[in-house]
């Protein structure tokens, strides 16, 4: 049996450099990003009642699983992680929906909080993956 290793060949990342997911987004753009993502999770938390409340509640849903699975996988392509994080973001919110339907709970705050939470556990889970494999080559390259 052969392991599949997650850092791509140097011809795969230099065939995707001029490609619209090849490189890495602007600050002004992550922030934008980040800021609509938040302004949806707020939205949502708070009630209705502005304009773009369904759409960026939308955009908090979409973003926050995919987004934490897309850093997870990032030694991936851009193509294949960003397929991954859209399975990521359907799985995670029909099955987050289809427990609070079956817990009798629903509501589009509770909705909210628990796809946050996931998206949470899985970026906290890649963050100390990123920080045990850090310490490790560390010790590795000292001793």
């Amino acid at each position: 049996m052969q392991t599949i290793g997650m850092k791509p060949s140097s011809s795969l990342t230099e065939r995707h450099r001029g490609s619209p997911g090849g490189e890495a987004p602007t600050p002004v753009l992550a922030a934008a990003w980040c800021a609509a993502v938040a302004a949806g999770a707020l939205l949502a938390l708070t009630g209705p009642g502005a304009p773009w409340h369904s759409a960026l509640t939308f955009v908090f849903l979409a973003a926050a699983p995919g987004g934490a699975v897309a850093l997870a996988l990032s030694g991936l392509d851009p193509w294949s992680r960003a397929v991954a994080a859209l399975g990521a973001t359907l799985a995670v919110n029909t099955l987050v929906a289809q427990a609070l339907l079956t817990l009798g709970t629903w509501s589009a705050r509770t909705g909210v909080v628990a796809v946050g939470a996931v998206g949470w556990l899985v970026l906290t889970g890649a963050l100390a993956g990123r920080l045990v494999r850090r310490r490790r080559t560390a010790r590795e390259r000292v001793g």
